[in-house]
């Protein structure tokens, strides 16, 4: 047997409209630099919280977030938005690289020692970055726990 159904073209239209103005909304934030530099910021942060803590398994996952999205995302999103790249940058990046694998290896060996140094460093090649090229940014980089500020 056939069966015809009938339908009207323009729900259908509307709504497929909508869901990709939608979808190119998030992607733009989420591929955008802004957006991946919010992102790392937040695992910053729980990152610091799990060096303070020596909780490796949870150091060794933020460690990987911040890779992925600093180490790759924002550093090409950066190269993307800037067609110029100073080679100052290239260093930085770097740096930044180094102390972060520094400190994964500190995670898998669970040395505190060197997992404070290594985050440190880690902090202070984000500084780094942020002075040289982030003009916006006023204040240095605050990675502490909102929570722990009002319990000291």
């Amino acid at each position: 047997g056939i069966s015809v159904a009938t339908s009207s073209c323009k729900k259908s239209e509307e709504g497929k409209i909508e869901r990709v103005e939608n979808i190119d909304t998030l992607t733009s934030d989420l591929g955008s630099l802004a957006g991946a530099m919010k992102k790392a910021s937040r695992a910053m942060r729980r990152l610091a919280r799990t060096v303070e803590s020596s909780d490796w398994a949870q150091m060794a996952m933020w460690t990987e977030e911040l890779k992925e999205n600093i180490g790759f995302n924002c550093v090409e999103l950066y190269m993307i938005e800037n067609n110029d790249i100073p080679h100052e940058f290239t260093v930085l990046s770097s740096k930044f690289n180094n102390a972060l694998n520094k400190l994964m290896l500190c995670s898998k060996d669970q040395d505190t020692g060197n997992a404070n140094v290594e985050f440190n460093n880690l902090v202070k090649s984000c500084d780094a970055c942020h002075e040289s090229f982030n003009k916006d940014a006023k204040t240095k980089l605050d990675f502490t726990d909102e929570r722990q500020k009002h319990t000291h």
